[in-house]
């Protein structure tokens, strides 16, 4: 049976008001990305339906029947709720999460992972609106079910109801419906076989955005080896300052730019190195590293930031660390590998935050410093931890070893610069100054970052996962977090090189 036939669908509406170009890439060259929202959201999605009760599911049916089948659920009385049902209008598909039966007519649910509403919500909802009205069905309600951050997963059952909170939008969305007639007649040109590509440019609205790369390569920044981009935290404005000035390598950038900011120093230093090719090593940094003392452990957390709640005594959006990795350096010469990490990698096991701290006390052991990239991270994961009902009574311990961590990213922006890192100090860059960085890197592995590491949870605690692939998740975050932390102990030793 052949699929259904349409132009635009409401996720492809609020990518054209949020960009037309981004819309044309997705159409016509989409690049597929894999993020753990879509995971959250997924499984917030799945519980919605467990929270509103048995209904007529339509989520697994794209056929071309399925309008037909929604219509023909509507009409029967014995069906009060329909999820996912599907309904086309000016060559607009709308699969609308939930519709509930109600005495004037249907009450609209659209179920948003996230602690709060906002415009977008709307215009999502808005659009789903606008197709059934068109088709002259009543909408006496329209609610956006939204996460209630409040929500505590006390374990002992499957309770969930008060997982959502509801928010009323329909006074909101009902002013919304001649926009949407709009936005529809200026997108649909986009979807057209022959439609040229927009070129809307470079801006605010291309953060995070996969196409990037495509958009820059039609401006004059395609082929700028230095871009003025890079620098922290002010390069986006000031390439976009003096793009119109025609200058657009940071190498050309005039030095007076940097006088008002604070990091004045940091930005020269980049700039020098960049036009020099050279790196810059504070003098007396190889003398820092020597001085710490002995032995010395390298740290990295993993956590989890659950939509529905599946750990005893966790909030939606709680961050918690189901994972670690432990380097330890006693010294100098000392050789260490991938297997040399002490790790702990739990998904949803009884008592696991007491068991995680209990082995971190451990591997940690009572003196030496403990460095970690961007340490906030493992400090604050660890005062989360330690408020846990079981795991109060490890207070003083886990304050020591707060006391002990030493941030590497503040460490190294302070003290070195390599051209390598084009601007950035995130571990994964800094590792480009190794002499093999692509030994090191996770850029081709399955987890690449706390995101995919994220990813990885979702799928290993889903139902559906088999054992097989359970062991291979194992392998693939063990991997992973023990690149971190070994890579953090070949950058000590890249210094320790140099200091002849």
């Amino acid at each position: 049976m052949s699929k259904i036939s349409y132009s635009l669908t409401k996720s492809k509406i609020t990518t054209g008001l949020h960009c037309p170009q981004k819309l044309w890439f997705d159409i016509k060259r989409k690049i597929k990305i894999d993020h753990f929202n879509l995971y959250r959201g997924n499984v917030f999605g799945e519980k919605i339906k467990e929270i509103y009760g048995n209904g007529f599911d339509l989520s697994n049916n794209f056929e071309e029947n399925i309008i037909q089948l929604t219509e023909d659920a509507m009409n029967d009385p014995k069906v009060d709720i329909i999820y996912e049902g599907a309904f086309l209008f000016a060559e607009t598909l709308v699969r609308t999460d939930v519709l509930i039966r109600k005495s004037n007519g249907w009450k609209l649910v659209e179920a948003k992972c996230s602690s709060s509403v906002n415009e977008n919500h709307h215009n999502d909802i808005a659009i789903q609106y606008y197709v059934l009205k068109n088709l002259n069905i009543k909408v006496c309600e329209a609610v956006i079910a939204h996460l209630n951050t409040d929500f505590v997963f006390n374990g002992q059952n499957n309770d969930y109801k008060n997982l959502k909170i509801e928010v009323d939008v329909l006074e909101t969305i009902e002013p919304k419906t001649p926009l949407v007639a709009k936005w529809i007649k200026d997108l649909l040109p986009i979807t057209m076989e022959n439609a040229k590509e927009p070129d809307v440019g470079i801006g605010d609205h291309c953060k995070d955005c996969q196409y990037l790369d495509r958009c820059k390569s039609k401006t004059h920044l395609a082929n700028v080896d230095t871009p003025i981009s890079i620098l922290p935290r002010v390069g986006k404005r000031l390439e976009k300052k003096w793009l119109d000035k025609k200058i657009y390598d940071l190498r050309d950038l005039p030095k007076s730019e940097f006088e008002n900011y604070q990091d004045k120093e940091k930005y020269l230093i980049i700039q020098n190195c960049h036009q020099n090719n050279e790196e810059w090593i504070r003098p007396d940094f190889i003398e820092k590293l020597k001085n710490y003392d002995w032995p010395r452990y390298f740290f990295d957390i993993e956590s989890v930031m659950q939509a529905v709640p599946i750990i005893p005594s966790t909030k939606p959006n709680d961050q918690f660390p189901f994972q670690y990795s432990v380097h330890k350096w006693e010294f100098e010469d000392q050789e260490l590998t991938l297997e040399d990490s002490n790790q702990f990698l739990e998904f949803n096991s009884e008592n696991m935050d007491s068991k995680y701290l209990e082995k971190l006390i451990i591997d940690l052991g009572n003196d030496g410093p403990i460095f970690a990239h961007n340490a906030s991270t493992e400090i604050k994961a660890l005062s989360y931890l330690v408020k846990r009902k079981n795991c109060i009574d490890l207070t003083d311990k886990i304050e020591s070893i707060q006391s002990r961590i030493i941030d590497t990213a503040k460490l190294f922006r302070e003290n070195f610069y390599n051209v390598a890192m084009m601007g950035s100090y995130s571990l994964k860059d800094i590792i480009k100054i190794l002499p093999k960085p692509s030994l090191y890197s996770s850029e081709n592995d399955q987890v690449g970052d706390g995101g995919d590491a994220m990813i990885k949870w979702f799928e290993y605690t889903n139902p559906n996962t088999s054992n097989e692939e359970k062991q291979k998740i194992r392998e693939n975050l063990t991997n992973y977090c023990a690149k971190d932390t070994l890579n953090l102990y070949l950058i000590f030793k890249y210094f320790y090189s140099k200091k002849s």
